[in-house]
């Protein structure tokens, strides 16, 4: 059964939005009930619909409409226990899933869309010929979270006949004579006259697709027919900036642009009738400067980006902050990509440094967070990408940038940093070649590796694996592609600069889970993005607490005043009690003497007594009230502290239990390891150990890496290799014939119990890898290297942003005099010693390369004394600007970038 029969019914197939909640691989048994196939399964809220595999997914074999009165069933026997029956009033199916996790989820999804529909709305409705409104035909209507389709009957709900999408402006009425119409507003400005059976039917279709419309919002194409007269009176900034077309080049247009609050316009002209395009913003787009244009900025919203270039650095400048201010008062838009990122547990982690030494560490702004852009993670033990996020137990994660540095600077120890790690993951993805060769767009697996704020991917998971491209997730974008975009499934898009690549999982689950951890560590990357709202609800639910303990203290306090008082008022009652008696008693006496001034005296005594004792009794009952109030009161503040301290002991039991279970993993890898047996299958984001062994060079004091199987060696720490194994008790020193590097020498070094093997020399000046290497079979678009040569940001510099050409801003002394004294950090101030300047050299030139490090130190210590002085440092970078290039060579444009960026290397 195809799901899309005819020509007509076919192009749907390009324009369908799929709701699907779960989806995977089930054995079904089939209708006469002898045999089990295997099919891949898709929930879409009404429909359960089956393939013949995940590859075929236009195709349905079959389908299921799920009923409010249908029923599931789970049952098992020795070929299929983990089976479960799914019944309605038209149809039986039975089917299996692999493990008792599965079946469980798969009947809960099932569940839960049964009781959903309960609020859906699905029917029978006549529908108008497409030319003669006379001629009408009976078709089976579904109402869907954002369309509605229309079948031939509901027993072939997979094939879909005709759709109207929605959007913010679409609109529902009745025409009377139980007729509904409705208009989709969009581009084509079509509508469907629709006839039910009844006014109340009729009515009840109109609610639906109404509560539909309003949970939509307003989209991109709601804001197409808006003229720029009509924008003019309340827009935040406007103007003409230039832009590069949406296909690429170097002639960029000249537009006009409006700023609304939560739109930006694009128009061809001031005079235009409707813009050419609108970009919604919210929370989670970003702005960062950029290189390949003079003055050039750009704008990442989560479905593009839009690169502008301003006609000097003030109106760049000016539009970076109104856009910035837009995005930060913007509304957060109902994101599916952004509730599944919340539900992202952060990891953080603790590191101290106990003696006053250069921490090892080059610290790099992302909005106001401070991003760890380098560091030596033997010593450290930090994790490059990480986000500061606390300083001697003081929270920075919502303080300026510029404070958090001044915590940092003249630190004395034990030094606490608290850090927030990039989020990471790995697996196997299907990604989408860019077809630059032709327009057909293939699609191949790639393992994906999500650490260090990068998105990497190679051709395979071994250890032979080729790296086939890296995207920097500072200044990107995710977002779920639509069907009728990639006529696939479960695909999403990552966007950075210029460059963008489409990948798929293998069912919804999967494509959730990746998209939403690159969410969360693109929002790690770009300064904070939806978690800054969070720690910002976080602290003030934080605050409300604290208040609500502040206020049961004084409310306790208040009661134990009030009781105080109730005492003192019930003391006095009884003294004016006793007062009384004895006035009444004085009364009795005088009367009985016949003394009766004194009797009338006694008895005025007696009254005001009475008066006195009730004016007490009711100042007692007044005080129990109020202590009354006061006990309900603080029993009701109680409470709530009390629930609230329930779930936090929750969340922490939960994290506990989460943390147990990984470390009972890890006793099951090393129980593993120690037995010989084959290694436990670890959870995504775990590390298997490698062949690499570590070894000191004593000439250069760094270690360096050596590959017992390829004999390949390498500057880099790779992963998995711990600097403790193969340490030698003492180094033998001797210069390797075949060395061709001066100081890098092949040596051999007896150990205890075993001899090591000889090591190869490193290779001269190994190139750095190339961040966005393209591969010939994914057909990378050819203007994607060059924008990755060239894209810079106030946020990040790197070597791969320094590009030839252009205006570079000369340096004047006090600025080079700063550089200088982000790494003064030394024992002996004003002087740098080989490990300071080459932490700089690093931080600015992006090259790890250790011998080219040795070279510009050799360079700028001419006194030869082993330590750089300012003095010395300025007539470096002067003699540097002398050389062939001068101010437009790496180093010096990496210096500009580095002062730009406020780096700090500490």
């Amino acid at each position: 059964m195809s799901l899309f029969s005819s020509k007509k019914e076919k192009s749907l197939a390009k324009s369908t939005f799929s709701n699907i909640t779960k989806s995977g691989y089930l054995i079904k048994n089939a209708k006469s009930g002898y045999n089990w196939k295997k099919r891949y399964f898709m929930l879409n809220g009404n429909t359960l619909t089956y393939c013949s595999d995940h590859r075929h997914t236009e195709t349905a074999k079959g389908d299921v409409l799920l009923t409010e009165d249908a029923t599931i069933e789970e049952f098992s026997d020795e070929t299929y226990p983990f089976g479960f029956t799914v019944s309605t009033q038209f149809v039986k199916m039975k089917m299996a899933a692999k493990d008792a996790a599965e079946r469980a989820d798969w009947t809960t999804k099932i569940r839960m869309a049964i009781s959903d529909l309960v609020n859906s709305m699905r029917g029978y409705l006549y529908k108008s010929g497409r030319f003669l409104e006379a001629k009408q035909v009976r078709r089976f209507f579904m109402l869907h979270n954002d369309c509605i389709t229309y079948h031939q009957d509901l027993h072939q709900t997979a094939t879909i006949q005709g759709m109207r999408k929605f959007s913010g402006r679409t609109t529902v009425e009745n025409d009377g004579h139980c007729v509904l119409i409705i208009r989709t507003n969009l581009t084509d400005g079509k509508y469907w006259k629709l006839r039910a059976d009844s006014e109340e039917e009729r009515d009840n279709w109109v609610k639906a697709v109404e509560a539909a419309v309003k949970k939509l919002g307003m989209l991109e194409v709601d804001f197409q027919n808006t003229a720029v007269e009509d924008l003019a009176k309340t827009c935040l900034r406007s103007g003409f900036l230039n832009a590069r077309p949406k296909n690429g080049g170097q002639d960029w247009e000249d537009k006009f642009f409006v700023l609304m609050e939560s739109q930006l316009y694009q128009f061809d002209s001031q005079d235009a009738v409707s813009p050419s395009q609108v970009l919604v913003l919210s929370p989670n787009c970003s702005v960062f400067e950029t290189k390949l244009q003079e003055f050039s900025f750009e704008l990442v919203t989560n479905s593009r980006v839009l690169h502008v270039q301003g006609e000097n650095p003030d109106v760049t400048a000016s539009w970076i902050k109104i856009l910035r201010h837009a995005i930060g008062n913007s509304k957060q838009l109902e994101d599916p990509l952004l509730l599944a990122a919340k539900k992202q547990k952060g990891i953080f982690y603790d590191v101290v440094f106990e003696t006053k030494k250069p921490l090892g560490l080059v610290l790099e702004r992302s909005g106001d967070w401070a991003l760890v852009k380098l560091a030596n993670q033997d010593t450290t033990h930090v994790s490059i990408g990480s986000a500061l996020t606390s300083v001697n137990g003081n929270d920075v994660i919502l303080s300026p940038y510029q404070d958090t540095i001044k915590r940092l600077t003249a630190w004395q120890p034990p030094l606490k940093l608290g850090f927030r790690l990039a989020p990471e993951k790995r697996g196997w993805l299907t990604k989408q070649g860019r077809g630059r060769k032709s327009k057909r767009k293939n699609w191949k697996p790639r393992y994906f590796v999500l650490a260090e704020g990068r998105l990497s991917y190679f051709s395979n998971d071994g250890p032979d694996a080729v790296l086939k491209g890296v995207i920097h997730l500072m200044g990107s974008a995710v977002s779920l592609v639509p069907r009728q975009e990639t006529s696939q499934y479960f695909c999403f898009r990552v966007v950075s600069g210029i460059t963008g690549i489409i990948m798929q999982g293998l069912t919804v689950d999967d494509m959730m889970e990746w998209a939403a951890a690159i969410y969360h560590a693109i929002s790690v990357a770009n300064g904070g993005g939806f978690l800054l709202d969070m720690e910002r609800g976080m602290q003030k639910e934080k605050e409300e607490e604290m208040a609500r303990v502040q206020e049961a203290a004084k409310a306790e306090a208040e009661l134990t005043e009030s009781k105080r008082k109730e005492e003192a008022l019930e003391e006095e009652a009884r003294k004016a009690k006793e007062k009384l008696e004895v006035a009444h008693r004085e009364v009795q006496e005088a009367e009985k003497a016949g003394k009766e001034a004194e009797a009338a005296e006694a008895r005025k005594a007696e009254e005001e007594a009475r008066k006195q004792e009730v004016a007490a009794e009711e100042e007692v009952e007044e005080a129990k009230k109020v202590v009354q109030e006061g006990e309900d009161e603080l029993e009701e503040l109680r409470t709530e502290i009390a629930s609230i301290e329930l779930e936090r002991e929750q969340k922490e039991r939960e994290e506990k239990e989460e943390e147990e279970r990984w470390l009972a993993i890890e006793k099951e890898k090393e129980k593993a390891k120690e037995e010989g047996k084959d290694a436990v299958e670890l959870p995504e984001g775990a590390e298997e150990p490698t062949v690499w062994q570590a070894y000191w060079n004593s000439d250069h004091r760094v270690w360096y890496y050596f590959n017992l199987e390829t004999q390949q060696t390498c500057w880099d720490r790779p992963d998995g290799v711990e600097i403790t194994v193969n340490q030698p008790d003492n180094w033998v020193e001797e210069v390797g014939k075949e060395a061709p590097v001066a100081g890098v020498v092949k040596k051999r070094t007896e150990r205890r119990r075993s001899t090591l093997p000889i090591v190869p020399p490193i290779i001269d000046t190994p190139p750095p890898p190339n961040p966005e290497k393209g591969e010939d079979d994914d057909e990378d678009d050819e203007d994607e290297d060059e924008y990755e040569a060239k894209r810079t940001s106030v946020e990040e510099h790197t070597a791969e942003d320094i590009i030839e050409g252009g205006e570079v801003v000369e340096l004047n002394k006090e600025e080079l005099e700063e550089i200088f004294n982000t790494v003064d950090r030394g024992v002996e101030k004003g002087q740098l010693n080989p490990m300071l300047f080459g932490t700089l050299i690093r931080a600015v030139t992006g090259n790890k390369n250790l011998y080219e490090e040795m070279k510009y130190f050799q360079t700028f210590n001419t006194s030869g004394d082993g330590v750089i002085d300012l003095a010395e440092w300025l007539d470096g970078v002067e003699s540097m600007k002398k050389k062939p290039g001068g101010m437009k060579t790496v180093f010096y444009r990496g210096l500009v970038s580095y002062h730009k960026s406020s780096a700090v290397v500490l």
